[in-house]
Order: structure tokens, then sequence, then C-alpha cells
């Protein structure tokens, strides 16, 4: 019974001395130069440290250890043994070597056998991480090593002791708590470097994944038209346009093209969904909307062939709204069609008129609808105002939306209206109103100003 409780003590003793090194070990794998162990990257100073600071922990096991009947149960090979795992056989052996001579001068009773285990402990971590060719060693590999060199060496103090049977009944009460407390630090210790290196690993794959999603950006907004005014050349028509994505890469659209020298092609739309699905949608939905427009004079007919294009294979359910129309530079005449879209608004002399009109659902939910068109006439001096959802339904940190009588006022605030003010102004408006609440959805507008020539 005695034997018993003086091991639990032991064990408790080793495992306390075991959890105020982790911490330090903690702090230890923090520092910069730490880093650079595990990129192999240490010079010679910087071995040298960290050679030191490993003699420490070793150092400090043995000073806090335990003397029993000759024998110091203490966590004096933790050191040695993870610069040899760690770092290889060259530091291994120097920090064991420095233990070795410092165990030496500690004196007892087997003092010559504990110097040798403190080398044999450094030499053979060394090795076994030459013999892991460099790769990572796990908190298994490591409980396991210290574990075994820890029962070798209890056997090694039997072999040489001179009192084999004294050896033997200290060796009972010893042993559990010297492995045990050998093999917690050493797993607690690469545990935590096993920490960093996953760290490591998920921020380069975030550094990679941001950088990439930061190029997917700036191709989505290469896509569009992006420089204003767009046609200097066009005295009679002014164009401006804002998309500020809710990610990196949004799912809404605009665009705006000459299907010929009369008549002006403009769309503006919106993905189901955000991010990098919602923008590889948005680009297909572009470039189908593109081509089927240099084909067809009809806006209904563009949407109903797009549509169709959209539907098939659609395994992932995804739709866009669009609103799109095809103005007549000359007459100010415009066909538009409106594919379950916001309704835009008519500015004309300082008045709102909403183009209500609703031609077909949102496109690529159902193959073969038709989509119906409609027309108005632009006089000198009017503009079309057109936005995504992202605007009325921007929220605030009380989750309250923007909503549509906002932007109403949003729009009549400007007192010398054109496209850029006007659109300006609406997301200043929208600014003021979240007052930095995250951005929940993409941010698109389109304004289009027809003037006399």
């Amino acid at each position: 019974m005695f034997e018993i409780e003086s091991t639990i003590l032991m064990l408790l003793d080793m495992l306390d001395k075991a959890c105020v090194m982790a911490v330090i070990a903690y702090f230890l794998v923090r520092a910069p130069f730490f880093s650079k162990l595990l990129d192999k990257k240490l010079d010679v100073y910087q071995q040298m440290l960290l050679g030191f600071i490993f003699i420490l922990f070793s150092a400090y096991g043995a000073l806090n250890g335990l003397l029993v009947d000759g024998n110091l149960v203490a966590l004096s090979h933790s050191g040695q043994i993870l610069a040899g795992l760690l770092a290889g056989p060259v530091l291994g052996s120097c920090v064991g070597g420095a233990v070795a001579v410092f165990r030496y001068l500690l004196g007892g009773e087997l003092v010559y056998f504990s110097a040798l285990t403190s080398l044999l402990a450094g030499i053979l971590a060394g090795l076994y991480h030459r013999f892991k060719a460099g790769s990572s060693i796990t908190v298994l590999e490591g409980i396991v090593f210290t574990a075994s060199f820890e029962v070798l060496a209890r056997m090694l103090q039997l072999v040489f002791s001179p009192h084999f049977n004294k050896t033997l009944k200290v060796q009972e009460v010893i042993v559990l708590p010297m492995v045990l407390g050998h093999a917690m630090m050493v797993g607690i210790f690469i545990f935590v470097v096993q920490n960093l290196l996953e760290e490591r690993k998920n921020r380069k794959i975030q550094e990679r994944l941001e950088s990439e999603l930061s190029m997917a950006r700036d191709i989505q907004l290469s896509l569009v038209p992006n420089v204003f005014p767009p046609f200097p050349n066009c005295p009679n028509l002014d164009i401006y346009a804002i998309l500020q994505p809710a990610k990196e890469v949004g799912g809404d659209i605009y665009d705006f093209f000459f299907i010929d020298e009369e008549r002006l092609c403009f769309v503006i739309g919106d993905v189901s969904g955000k991010g990098m699905p919602a923008a590889l949608f948005m680009s297909a939905t572009r470039t189908l909307f593109k081509a089927q427009a240099d084909r067809e004079g009809d806006t209904g007919e563009i949407l109903k062939k797009v549509n169709n294009d959209l539907c098939r294979g659609n395994d992932s359910s995804m739709f866009v709204t669009l609103f799109c129309g095809i103005l007549h530079m000359t007459t100010g005449e415009v066909i538009f069609s409106n594919g379950g879209h916001n309704p835009p608004y008519l500015y004309r002399q300082g008045a709102l008129e909403m183009l209500s009109h609703k031609h077909g659902p949102a496109l690529g939910i159902l193959e073969d609808i038709s989509y119906g068109s409609a027309r108005m006439v632009l006089e000198p001096g009017d503009m079309l105002v057109m936005y995504t959802d992202g605007v009325t339904e921007a929220m605030n940190s009380r989750n309250e939306m923007f909503e549509v009588q906002r932007l109403e006022q949003a729009m009549k605030k400007s007192i010398n209206p054109s496209p850029e003010t006007i659109l300006k102004g609406i997301m200043s408006e929208v600014g003021e109103f979240v007052r930095g609440a995250e951005q929940s959805d993409d941010i698109t507008m389109l304004a289009l100003h027809y003037r006399k020539q």
C-alpha cells in the first residue's frame, strides 16, 4: 500500500511539472525563431539558442525532481528528447551532452548512469528524427518513443546497478511516474507543435484562397464596363454603374453595348445566392445574353432563348432575374423586358415613375417560357435608374431594410441629377442607413441618361 501511495504522489508531482513545462512550451513554440525550425531555416545562432532552451527544459526537470534512495525521479530527459525528435541528431546530441554534464555535476549514487542516459536520450531521439527522413513527428510517435526510452533506461539501470534488489524495489515505485511524466511532457510539446503546423497550413490555404478570390473579383469587375463615361463620342447618352459584391465575388450583373450604330442594349440582373457559384452563373448569363442580343431585336425573344440555355444542365437549380432594354438612339424608343427583376424607375423632370411591367419569371427555372416586352419613348433629359435588391434589402443592425421608399427619397434628393450623382447619392444613403452593418447582398445599380443631341 505504501508503494502504491508513493507512486501516485510521485506521478502527480511529475504531471504537475509536466503541465508547467507545457505552458512554457506553448510560448516557446510561438516564438518567431521556432517557426524557422519547422522550415529547417535556423542559422547557427538560432540553433544555439534553441539548444540552450531545451537544456533549460531538462535542467528545470532535474532540479525539481525527487531523490528516492539515490535515484532522481525527474523529467531530466525531456529537453534532449524534444531536441532530437524535432531538430535531428546534431542538436539532440549537443543538448544530450550538455544535460549529461549538468546531471554529472548534480551528483548522486547513479550519477554516471544518469549522465549516460541523458546523452543517450538525445542521440536516439535524433536518430529517430533521421529515420523519419525529416517528416513531422506525430504526438503518438513522440509518446511511444519517450515511453519506450524511459522503460529502456529503467532496464539499463537494473543491469548496471550494483544493488540489483534495492534498485528493483525502487524501480517498482518510480517507473510509472518516470514513464508517464516524460511521455506526457513530450506529447504535449509535440501536440503544441502540431497545432502550430496546422495553423500555418490553414493560414497558407486561407491566404491562397484570398489571393485567388481577389483575382476572381478583379476578373469579374473587368468583365463589366467600368470606364465612365463609356461613350465620350456619343453626346446624347450618359451612363453610370456601380457594382459592389457582398463577398469577394458576387452574382450581380450589368452590361451595356451597341448592337449596331443606332441601337444600345443594356441589362441588369441578380443571380440567386452569393460567392463563387453565383459569380460563375452570372458570367455564363452575361455571355449567353450578349450572344443572343447580337441576333435578336426583341428583348422578349432574348430572354426566352437565354432562359432555355440556362435551364439546360442547371443541376444546381440556380436562377437569375434580368431587366433588359434596347434603346434606339435617334428616336429615344426603348424596347424592354423584365424577367422577375426589381422594377426600375423612369426619372422625368424630377418625378419618378416605376416601370412595374412583368414579362415573365426569373430565368433558369423552367424551360420554354415566353417572355413579353413593352415599349416606351425617352424624352431628352429622361433617365432610367435600375438596381438589384441588394439596395432595397440592405439591412442595418436593427434588421431593418432600406426598402423602396428610402430609395425613392434618395433619388429625389439629387439637385443636379446625372447618372453618377444619383447613384452615388443612393450609395451614400444606403451607407448611412446600415451604419457599418455587414453587407448582406450584392449591390448593383445602372443609370442611363438620354439627352438632346
